[in-house]
């Protein structure tokens, strides 16, 4: 992980440099700067579009009582690539006009995503709707053991006591 950081804090810039001298040797200085320019303006279009349309469809699940976790996985793929835009450099926008590509992009950021779990050796658990179902993944074998109360409101079953959670409680 710290060799990562360390990459991320002086590889990058450094490989921009020298892509930026290449390019300015082949192009020259000021349309180096203007082509800079014109891809952070490029990248603040597309994430107004993009944005707003995955906004839209979260919304539209949020009205259907789904969760829109693959909206939100998106949402963050944008934000990324919207920010690699607005860095200057040439890698960082080859990276963020790949990330505005959507199929691409729910990869990438599904893969930093379960990365992460990993690392953190954590439990993603995924609920959509009121279906019920659940999918997810888990980074290792660890089960905690709780207890619970259902607070949602239950009909008594006429005849029966029922405690807050719908069990038929022992006769007293």
């Amino acid at each position: 992980m710290a060799l990562l950081i360390l990459f991320v804090l002086i590889g990058i810039p450094v490989i921009e440099i020298y892509v930026f001298a290449e390019v300015g040797g082949i192009i020259g200085g000021w349309a180096t700067v203007g082509l800079t320019l014109l891809t952070a303006a490029i990248g603040a279009v597309l994430f107004r579009s993009q944005g707003l349309a995955v906004l839209q469809r979260a919304q539209e699940q949020i009205r259907r009582e789904e969760t829109p976790l693959a909206e939100i996985i998106d949402g963050v793929g944008l934000l990324l690539a919207a920010a690699f835009l607005f860095l200057p450099g040439f890698v960082t926008d080859t990276a963020g006009f790949l990330l505005f590509i959507p199929p691409l992009r729910v990869v990438l950021i599904g893969m930093l995503f379960q990365s992460a779990a990993r690392a953190a050796d954590s439990h993603v658990w995924i609920v959509r709707g009121r279906s019920g179902k659940t999918s997810g993944t888990s980074g290792s074998r660890t089960v905690i053991d709780a207890e619970f109360e259902d607070l949602t409101d239950t009909e008594d079953k006429p005849g029966t006591d029922a405690d807050r959670s719908g069990r038929e409680l022992p006769p007293r």
